[in-house]
């Protein structure tokens, strides 16, 4: 049986079409919807294009959210390509860099 949480694109689709130098990180994030919902998550990897979350899969992600990455003062505008268990991907829609300062 498919997976409900899962996107069209399936992740390693999704993930062939990201570019960039993917680093390994475990820097805490917060989804915010455009309710003001708040949902805790982890960067598990990123990138300057895109980054890999780690998210309680009970939490259907919509397909544009922000996402603020803890410790610094950096929110960015991404939209959710793919979906999986507790694990989702996501492209960067915000201004260039942000993904790599949040990954330092």
């Amino acid at each position: 049986m498919p997976d409900t949480n899962e996107s069209p694109s399936t992740p390693a689709t999704a993930e062939k079409r990201l570019t960039g130098k993917r680093h390994i990180t475990m820097r805490l994030a917060t989804i915010v919807l455009e309710d003001g919902e708040q949902i805790p998550c982890v960067i598990r990897d990123i990138s300057v294009s895109g980054a890999k979350l780690s998210v309680a899969r009970r939490f259907r992600l919509p397909e544009y959210f922000d996402l603020m990455v803890a410790g610094r003062d950096l929110t960015c505008r991404v939209r959710r390509a793919w979906q999986r268990g507790d694990f989702a991907g996501v492209s960067l829609l915000a201004a260039d860099g942000v993904l790599k300062e949040a990954g330092e």
